[in-house]
């Protein structure tokens, strides 16, 4: 029943960043989360504060206002004091130029008393870097500085 209660939780959390509602998907996070995206472009990072998280979400709200993301599946082990989630994802949305971005990624948590302490994301980050070049190409320039830093 737990594990249930986790994956709905998980794709409620999904819904959450579709709808644009990132505050409310924060609160699930611990202060000192340890986030990381994987990659070289300007989605990467390694966090270490829910802030930081904060601004990494506004920043790919920049980039993808419209994204809709659905899980494929979720697994979930382990007891409320050390959960942990693995989740297959498939990430939509059209850029200004009329084109679809599409991407498929993974995602791996742990969570501790209803809190997420770690949150590990990898996309396929060849498809992510060319869009955020053809972003970058189109006048969001953002799409192509450096990733974001803790502080």
């Amino acid at each position: 029943m737990y594990h249930t209660i986790v994956k709905s939780i998980v794709r409620s959390g999904y819904r959450q960043i579709s709808s644009g509602d990132f505050d409310s998907l924060l609160t699930r996070f611990a202060p000192d989360i340890h986030f990381t995206f994987s990659g070289q472009h300007a989605m990467a990072g390694d966090f270490h504060s829910r802030e930081t998280v904060r601004q990494w979400f506004a920043r790919v709200n920049r980039f993808f206002p419209h994204l809709q993301i659905e899980a494929e599946r979720i697994v979930v082990s382990g007891m409320p004091w050390n959960t942990w989630v693995a989740a297959q994802f498939t990430v939509r949305e059209t850029l200004p130029d009329g084109s679809t971005y599409q991407n498929h990624g993974t995602q791996f948590m742990r969570i501790v008393w209803g809190k997420v302490v770690e949150d590990h994301l990898i996309e396929d980050t060849q498809t992510l870097v060319e869009t955020l070049r053809c972003l970058a190409d189109q006048g969001l320039k953002e799409a192509a500085e450096p990733a974001l830093r803790d502080g």
